[in-house]
């Protein structure tokens, strides 16, 4: 199924996340190093959405701003005046700058979703979509969800949705704020906005959801998180990390638990401070790695080269983090301060140790660390003890662990 066209909602006060002394708009607010609003659009735009609305309300002229300095294409924006009604009046202000022929992606600003949530949403919507009006991702696993008071509940008969709302007493599913809608969607609006003079979504859609035209796709397992809460904006940042490490743990050399947790640590850590300088990381590691090469072979220990080593390691995994989280196809590091370089500088006291037999071995070790990594080796492990619990071997038995035991030995 192809989507061309989105709507994103971006207009509504974010009072409860706004922090203190701060008067910028929750759609620009930073969650993992991006603004919210960028992230959707990213999103939007890796699943192929060629046009995308974006409705402002509250300080729309630093959206705007935000918009154009970023030299985002593809980006309609209307405004809302009557942003502190229902958030239905925001999507009907967007039905003038969409294909009235089209089906299109509606999305709101202040959610955060796995890299791929956009793309398999539509894909798995494919098979319902001829059959529906609106379409709506679920979640099922009602247990995960971080703040369910808050959470729009849903209650779903097979794949029909009979009941949404915030105060639902019965429900099987959570409402996830990502929705396929055809632009019939605007007729069920307009009529309950010239009743009552507001409309929500929710309303909108129970009225479609009357007809039987209603339908929901399943998309557990996939990471989504409303950002409404300074609580609920450290545990998105804490899972969208938590994914990564999923998501990346199979190809990753140093795949193991003791390096991801501290790199999360580090990570979160940066994240705190807004204005991280992460350019000047790993120019400073790499002073410290030649500082501590000399000293290891001044002093004839080894010591401060494997803290060097072990700590190329988690810098490297840091990086690593940060671009999955930040949807960055290539990281900022240079070919000259990357974690080859750095950690060969950091091995060199190693190589030329007075041991030759150990230097040999350790030097190969090196050469497969640096220009062999072995993806794939939790796999290989995982066939040969499908017994052992996951987090056992990913921690005792991942390659790097063992490298660093035999380093140390």
């Amino acid at each position: 199924m192809v989507v061309k066209q989105g709507v994103i909602l971006a207009s509504g006060l974010g009072s409860r996340l706004n922090r203190e002394g701060k008067n910028e708009p929750k759609p620009l607010m930073p969650i993992g190093g991006l603004p919210l609003i960028e992230r959707v659009i990213n999103l939007m735009k890796k699943s192929g959405i060629e046009k995308i609305v974006l409705v402002l309300g509250y300080r729309s002229d630093q959206i705007e701003n935000f918009i154009k300095t970023k030299n985002l294409s593809g980006i309609l924006t209307v405004n809302n005046p009557e942003y502190n009604k229902k958030n239905g009046i925001s999507l009907l202000k967007a039905k003038e700058a969409l294909d009235p022929d089209e089906p299109f992606l509606l999305s709101m600003a202040d959610h955060i979703f796995s890299n791929d949530f956009f793309t398999e949403f539509i894909k798995r919507s494919g098979d319902v979509f001829d059959d529906s009006e609106a379409v709506l991702s679920i979640d099922r696993d009602i247990e995960g969800v971080f703040d369910l008071d808050d959470a729009t509940k849903v209650f779903t008969e097979n794949n029909a949705i009979i009941k949404i709302g915030k105060d639902l007493k019965a429900y099987n599913a959570i409402d996830t704020g990502l929705f396929l809608c055809k632009p019939t969607i605007f007729d069920e609006l307009e009529n309950i906005y010239e009743k009552n003079g507001d409309v929500s979504i929710s309303e909108g859609m129970k009225a479609v959801g009357d007809k039987g035209k209603f339908l929901s796709v399943d998309m557990t397992g996939f990471l989504w998180q409303d950002v409404d809460t300074p609580a609920m904006k450290y545990e998105a940042e804490q899972r969208l990390i938590d994914n990564s490490i999923s998501s990346n743990d199979e190809k990753n050399f140093f795949s193991n638990a003791i390096i991801d947790k501290i790199s999360k640590e580090l990570l979160l850590a940066a994240f705190k401070r807004e204005n991280f300088e992460w350019a000047t990381v790993t120019p400073l590691y790499l002073i410290v790695a030649i500082l501590s090469a000399s000293f290891s072979i001044k002093l004839g220990i080894i010591w401060p080269s494997l803290i060097t080593f072990l700590s190329a390691v988690l810098v490297h995994n840091v990086f690593k983090m940060r671009d999955f989280v930040k949807y960055k196809q290539k990281s900022d590091e240079s070919n000259l301060f990357a974690f080859p370089f750095n950690a060969s500088i950091a091995m060199i006291p190693v190589i030329y140790d007075t041991h030759p037999v150990a230097a040999t071995v350790v030097s190969i070790a090196i050469f497969v660390v640096v220009l062999a990594p072995l993806g794939g080796y939790l796999n290989i492990i995982s066939s040969q003890a499908p017994a052992l619990p996951r987090y056992l071997f990913k921690t005792y038995l991942s390659p790097s662990f063992s490298f660093f035991a035999f380093f140390i030995l």
